[in-house]
């Protein structure tokens, strides 16, 4: 017999604005300065206010961290499509077959691979241009598109991609062939021993291979616009410098448009009697007035917050020394600043934080507690930088197993299991033990 009971729940149900304002904390600075654009654009009501000269003490914080700002290198301006097409001039084939290789060559992804088997080519082409081309023909098309440069292109994979390159760059090198064609897989695990055996060399041979194979470039179409992404600049939304014995931060929104409500449309909406008119200026006089109110809401709650964070982490921002790094978890800084630890979260998430040693993200200072044999409580981020340098030091002819790493991180007082490290070293993006091997 089934049994019914009762039970009383509670639930927070948040109203859009709270959702809108909740948004506006979690997104960065840089978004920030979009989101307010939008918002200008959007409501006339709402209007920048004049900006005011920045101080020079001001400007010295946004600066002084200047050579610690993160940038991609930029991609050529060419695209990839237009960089093979010029290619073809050279080239001596027929309209029909030229219609071919462009079509292929629109047909690569942004690495230059082309994914897309002959047969799905062969129906597009029949469907969109009601052209009925055989599989011989494309395949012919695209023997030329891999005969252009960057070699690799117009590949279907990686091994492939490796394979053109040899023929193209090093076609003497018979042996290299011989491993990308029928020893891939054992030669992607670095199954030395294995290769060596298999192709009757010694390991000096096939160091040489490799050395040769990983000069090549495992994606041609890498640089080019049909693939690049824009210049991206790490802008911190935080700066903290040591002056005087203390730390000072500074929540970086001069780049940010100071917005105020428009006096002109408070005053129209005192003088009109149209009923559509003021309940349009009352609609985006009152946006406007929410907008303002939670950008101030939005910059106070971030200096609140980190202002906590600095104060736990005092030590490690006047150091730089991970070792100084407390271990800090989300509900110990919501319970500082009496906020919901989601609050915390979103504060903490995708925002970067300048210091005199470094640019980086607000959620690296989080991490959770390791109790030493001793007593003494670390941050799980010592244990992390010992596994990196115990990796470093490695024999990378026989590179120690997480087994291994577990024991030699027990001799340091770090008593770990295996799977904790094979996690840590996930982690830190440190490949397997056999896939660090070198000859």
């Amino acid at each position: 017999m089934n049994k019914q009971r009762l039970q009383q729940k509670q639930y927070q149900n948040l109203s859009p604005q709270q959702i809108q304002f909740l948004g506006l904390l979690q997104i960065p600075i840089v978004a920030l300065e979009k989101r307010i654009e939008e918002e200008l654009e959007e409501n006339p009501t709402l209007e920048e206010e004049d900006q005011k000269e920045i101080n020079l003490s001001e400007r010295s914080i946004q600066q002084y961290n200047k050579d610690d700002i993160q940038f991609q290198i930029e991609d050529k301006s060419e695209s990839l499509s237009d960089y093979l097409s010029q290619q073809l001039i050279a080239v001596d084939i027929d309209e029909s077959q030229l219609f071919l290789v462009n079509y292929l060559i629109n047909s690569l992804d942004d690495n230059g691979f082309l994914k897309r088997d002959l047969h799905s080519i062969t129906s597009d082409l029949l469907i969109s241009n009601n052209l009925d081309v055989s599989e011989q023909k494309i395949s012919s098309a695209l023997k030329i598109v891999q005969q252009l440069e960057p070699f690799g292109v117009g590949a279907k994979n990686l091994q492939e991609c490796l394979l053109i390159q040899i023929k193209n760059i090093h076609p003497e090198k018979e042996l290299e062939k011989e491993i990308l064609s029928n020893y891939y897989i054992p030669f992607s695990n670095k199954n030395f021993e294995y290769l060596a055996k298999q192709l009757k060399i010694n390991l000096n041979s096939l160091k040489k291979a490799y050395l040769t194979i990983e000069s090549l470039n495992p994606i041609p179409g890498n640089g080019f616009t049909k693939n690049a992404v824009e210049i991206s600049y790490v802008y911190p939304d935080f700066s903290v410098i040591f002056n005087d014995g203390k730390l000072e931060l500074k929540l970086n929104n001069s780049n940010v448009k100071p917005i105020k409500v428009s006096t002109y449309y408070q005053n129209m909406l005192k003088k009109t009697s149209d009923e559509a008119t003021k309940k349009f200026l009352v609609d985006k006089l009152e946006k406007a007035n929410w907008f303002k109110d939670a950008i101030a809401k939005r910059n106070d709650t971030l200096k609140k917050v980190v202002t906590a964070i600095l104060g736990v982490q005092e030590s490690y921002f006047i150091s730089g020394n991970e070792k100084d790094l407390k271990p800090m978890k989300l509900a110990d800084i919501a319970q500082i600043v009496n906020m919901d630890i989601s609050t915390i979260s979103r504060v903490s998430n995708s925002k970067y934080i300048a210091t005199n040693y470094g640019t980086f993200k607000l959620k690296e200072l989080f991490s959770e507690a390791y109790r030493k044999d001793n007593g003494e409580i670390i941050s799980t981020k010592e244990i992390k930088k010992r596994l990196q340098e115990i990796i470093a030091s490695e024999d990378k002819i026989n590179p120690f197993t997480d087994e291994k790493l577990a024991e030699l991180l027990g001799k340091d007082d770090y008593h770990i299991a295996r799977r904790t490290v094979a996690k840590y070293r996930e982690n830190l993006n440190i490949q397997i033990a056999k896939l660090r091997r070198e000859i």
